[in-house]
């Protein structure tokens, strides 16, 4: 409803204007008698007003196709789930993390004593990781990828991320982010004809923002395992 009335009264304005100002040159040419110039003048001022109608009509349809696929995510929504979710896993509490955050599972059989973590190449591997010490010996590493929404001008494109990658390799558990996924967006902005009367910033002032979610692993590692890494991994103990 709303979006139709966005566009509809600049139309009806466009008419408004046509017929005052139709009627006034109808006037002056009855006094005056017609001439070249006049007709020249209601010419071009008649293309005008066409074009104007054909603008307001193109962008009304336009702009009735929304992407219904995509959510609304606004960010200060989205910086509140990740902060919940590394305070969750900080305390250990998986429990009261949302389902829908879980992007991949692993369950992994290990018996060595010791296991070195690195990453596939020298890119810096931004996920935190968390790690927890079960009771026993039970020889399998339980890992979780967790992932909060991300956005793209407040629209939520969770689902089109990748998830981060695991992959265990002897005594090394070599970590990967995530496959680089291609985004592609298109925007319509309406024509000048259009956005005199609505107030709407032209295509040159639209700005676009993109959020990430927060990234964790969560693993739980047998009782005396010992990880060895470097340093700019972000590993953090949960007691």
């Amino acid at each position: 409803m709303t979006m139709t009335l966005t566009f509809v009264i600049p139309i009806l304005i466009i008419l408004v204007i046509a017929g005052f100002t139709a009627k006034s040159m109808k006037k002056s040419v009855n006094h005056k008698g017609k001439s070249m110039s006049s007709q020249w003048v209601r010419r071009i001022f008649g293309a005008y007003i066409s074009l104007l109608l054909i603008c307001a009509l193109v962008a009304t349809f336009i702009n009735g196709k929304d992407n219904n696929d995509l959510k609304k995510a606004e960010v200060d929504s989205l910086e509140k789930e990740g902060i919940a979710l590394v305070d969750a896993a900080a305390a250990g509490k998986l429990d009261t993390i949302d389902s829908s955050f879980i992007e991949k599972k692993w369950d992994l059989d290990y018996r060595d004593q010791k296991l070195n973590v690195t990453t596939e190449t020298a890119e810096f591997f931004g996920t935190q990781i968390f790690v927890e010490r079960k009771n026993t010996n039970d020889h399998k590493i339980d890992a979780i990828a967790y992932r909060t929404r991300s956005s793209v001008n407040d629209m939520d494109i969770s689902k089109l991320i990748n998830p981060i990658r695991l992959k265990l390799a002897g005594n090394i558990l070599i970590l990967q982010n995530p496959k680089k996924a291609k985004l592609e967006f298109s925007m319509f902005n309406n024509v000048f004809s259009v956005n005199q009367f609505t107030g709407e910033p032209s295509l040159f002032e639209h700005q676009s923002s993109f959020y990430d979610g927060q990234s964790i692993l969560y693993m739980r590692i047998p009782k005396d395992l010992e990880l060895i890494y470097k340093s700019d991994l972000n590993i953090q103990y949960v007691e």
